[in-house]
């Protein structure tokens, strides 16, 4: 699939970015088009106008859009800091945490291996029903963990699991409620 751009420079690097894990192809020739609210659209195309503040909307979209069999890496869109949005691959996910009103994702950066966090827009029951489920799972009322970057399991007080992540030093711990569907999980 091919798609035009027209969005501003600041938002046109995530763009591209999330179109080539998706192996959608830019081209300004394209009959199909993204536009940023704001921005003229294009006459003579069909057009998809989207707001920044909705771009996980706009990856769902394009998600559907994707050809059945594709099998490019998922992702998922956090906030950096106070003003950057970063695409995190799920192999790179160690697990989200909900804190007070928020959400965040604990995940590896993708050049330094460095553990970051980065503030989702969703809710973790949100994120727990869009997220594929033979990869994430539900470890507690705040935490949901990606499996495939589990290291290690330790037996905790009370008939609670600590979850260690292949960074060596991330743990969460799995409360009693929910040590029974992660040992059914994962086959013990």
């Amino acid at each position: 699939m091919k798609l035009s751009l027209h969005c501003t420079p600041n938002i046109r690097g995530v763009l591209q970015e999330l179109l080539l894990v998706r192996n959608i192809e830019i081209d300004e020739q394209s009959h199909v088009c993204l536009v940023e609210t704001g921005l003229e659209i294009p006459k003579g195309k069909i057009s998809m106008v989207f707001e920044l503040a909705n771009l996980g909307q706009l990856i769902e979209i394009l998600d559907q859009l994707r050809p059945i069999g594709d099998e490019s890496p998922n992702t998922i869109i956090g906030k950096f800091g106070d003003d950057s949005f970063q695409i995190i691959p799920y192999p790179q996910i160690y697990y989200f945490e909900a804190r007070g009103n928020n959400v965040f994702c604990i995940a590896a950066g993708p050049l330094d291996k460095a553990v970051h966090e980065y503030k989702m827009k969703e809710k973790l029951y949100e994120l727990e029903t869009r997220l594929p489920q033979n990869r994430f799972l539900r470890v507690g009322k705040s935490h949901i963990a990606n499996i495939e970057n589990i290291n290690g399991i330790i037996p905790w007080f009370g008939r609670r699991l600590i979850l260690r992540f292949a960074d060596g030093k991330s743990e969460i711990e799995v409360s009693r409620n929910y040590v029974k569907n992660l040992k059914e999980f994962l086959g013990m």
